[in-house]
C-alpha cells in the first residue's frame, strides 16, 4: 500500500474506533476509551503518522524523505538488516512501538515554553514526529522543513487541548501501526507470518497466493501496491474520516464553538 493510503488508513481506523459523535442518527464510531472530543483529534493526528512507521525499512518510503540525508541512512540501514516488510511489518514491531509510547507517555520530564508553560517534553516530541510525517505522507505541505514545523506547531496545541495522553497516545501509535499490517496484508506480497520470528512456511505442494513458501501471508483484495482498488478503498476511507473529523470538530466544545 502507497504512504499516504497507509496515513489515511490510519486516520480512519482511529476514527472508527474512538468517535462517538452521530450523523443521520448514526454513529460514526465505536466510542472505545471514552475520549473526549479534544483526545480524539488528537489521536487521529498521531494514528495518521504512526501507520507510516512500519515502512521504516524501506528507502524509498515516506518516512526516508522526511529528515533528508539522516532519515535515509536510517531507513537504508533498517532495511539492511530486516529487509523490506520484514520484521518492522510484524505484530512484534507493534508491540514494540506501543511499549516506546507507553514509555514516552509516562516520562515526567517538562520543559517551559513561552505563554504555554510547562509541557511534557517527552510526549510533545513523539506527537510532533506523529504529525510531521503524517502531514508530509498526505501532501499537506510540501518540503523538508515545513511538515516539522507543521508538526512541532501541533504537538504544542495538543499538549494544550489534550494533556492527559497516558491512554490515547499510545493507543494512537497502537492502531496506526496495526492499520499499515492490515493494509499491506491486502496486498500480493502481503507480511510476515502473524507468530514472527517463529515462521511457519507451507509444504510446497500447499504455498499459494495466501501462504507464500516464504512463511509470508497475504489476503490480497487489493492487488498489487497502487492499484486502482486500493485507490478506490482509499477515497472511501478519505471521506469517511474527513467527516469524522469535521463532525468531532464542530460538536468539541472549545475548540471551534464555545
Amino acid at each position: 500500500m502507497m504512504g499516504g493510503h497507509h496515513a489515511i488508513s490510519g486516520t480512519a481506523a482511529w476514527m472508527a474506533l474512538t468517535g462517538s459523535v452521530e450523523v443521520l442518527d448514526r454513529h460514526v464510531g465505536l466510542g472505545l476509551w471514552s475520549l473526549d472530543g479534544a483526545q480524539v483529534l488528537s489521536g487521529a493526528l498521531v494514528a495518521t503518522g504512526a501507520a507510516l512507521l512500519p515502512d521504516i525499512d524501506h528507502p524509498g518510503a515516506t518516512v526516508s524523505r522526511s529528515a533528508g540525508r539522516l532519515s535515509k541512512l536510517l531507513t537504508r540501514s533498517v532495511g539492511a538488516v530486516a529487509g523490506h516488510r520484514g520484521a518492522t511489518h510484524t505484530l512484534l514491531a507493534v508491540l514494540a512501538v506501543t511499549a516506546l509510547a507507553v514509555l514516552v507517555s509516562g516520562l515526567d520530564h517538562r520543559a517551559r515554553v513561552p505563554v504555554l508553560g510547562e509541557i511534557p517534553t517527552g510526549p510533545v516530541v513523539l506527537v510532533g514526529v506523529m504529525c510531521a510525517l503524517g502531514t508530509r505522507a498526505l501532501k499537506v505541505v510540501e518540503g523538508v522543513l515545513l511538515p516539522w514545523l507543521v508538526g512541532l506547531a501541533s504537538a504544542l496545541l495538543i499538549a494544550v487541548i489534550a494533556p492527559e495522553v497516558s491512554i490515547w497516545l499510545p493507543a494512537a501509535v497502537a492502531v496506526g501501526t496495526l492499520t499499515h499490517l492490515v493494509g499491506d496484508l491486502l496486498t500480493t506480497d502481503g507480511i510476515p507470518f502473524p507468530t514472527w520470528p517463529l515462521v511457519v512456511r507451507p509444504p510446497r505442494s500447499l504455498a499459494s497466493a495466501l501462504w507464500q513458501r516464504s512463511g509470508d501471508i497475504a489476503l490480497p483484495l487489493l492487488g498489487n501496491a497502487g492499484s486502482a482498488r486500493e485507490w478506490l478503498v482509499c477515497t472511501a476511507l478519505t471521506a469517511y474520516a474527513s467527516v469524522a473529523i469535521v463532525v468531532t470538530l464542530t460538536g468539541t466544545p472549545g475548540l471551534l464553538t464555545g
